[in-house]
């Protein structure tokens, strides 16, 4: 049992990492429970994905419709699933986008940039400097699919982002999403 402020204050600090730790995993398992429930996506946009990375040189991975989403995103590490919005074909550029974070294994990144977190809880600058590394791990994707794309492809790719600018989306360990919020 603590027995000095020191002890105390460090049992505080455990509990908070601790608390971290299982908000994160209680929400990567919501949101693994809620693609389980999505069906695989239907043979357009399979073929869509399977054309892009095939253009691009990129490992397309398992594709899965979510009623309700409203962006496309990668989720998992071992056994990443692309999970897209039910009852549309998301943009070639979009689906480029994520799988540029499936090359760039930004899903693993995102989990130790988690971890991080946990460990640094109760320090509101460091909270500060991770939200950034989020935002520029977003921007560096953003900046990889530039230079793939060329000429008018480019205008409507900066349409989609601005498009998708005045939705907030969370973040969730073990994921990636085009959108980074209308602030950044």
């Amino acid at each position: 049992a603590p027995v000095s402020l020191t002890d105390w204050l460090f049992a505080v600090y455990a509990v908070g990492v601790a608390a971290a730790l299982v908000w994160y995993a209680v929400s990567y398992t919501r949101l693994r429970a809620l693609l389980r429930r999505g069906r695989e996506a239907g043979e357009d946009v399979r073929a869509a994905v399977d054309a892009v990375a095939e253009k691009y040189g990129l490992k397309a991975c398992r594709t899965v419709a979510v009623p309700g989403l409203k962006s496309a995103f990668v989720c998992g590490i071992i056994r990443p699933v692309l999970a897209v919005p039910e009852g549309e074909a998301p943009d070639g550029k979009i689906i480029l986008h994520e799988l540029l974070h499936l090359k760039h294994l930004d899903a693993l990144q995102n989990v130790f940039w988690c971890v991080l977190r946990a460990l640094h809880w109760c320090n509101p600058f460091m909270q500060y400097a991770f939200d950034r590394v989020g935002n520029d791990m977003e921007s560096l994707c953003d900046q990889r699919v530039l230079e793939r794309l060329e000429g008018e492809e480019r205008r409507e790719y900066g349409g989609i982002l601005l498009e998708m600018a005045n939705g907030s989306y969370a973040r969730a360990p073990g994921t990636s999403s085009i959108s980074n919020g209308a602030k950044n």
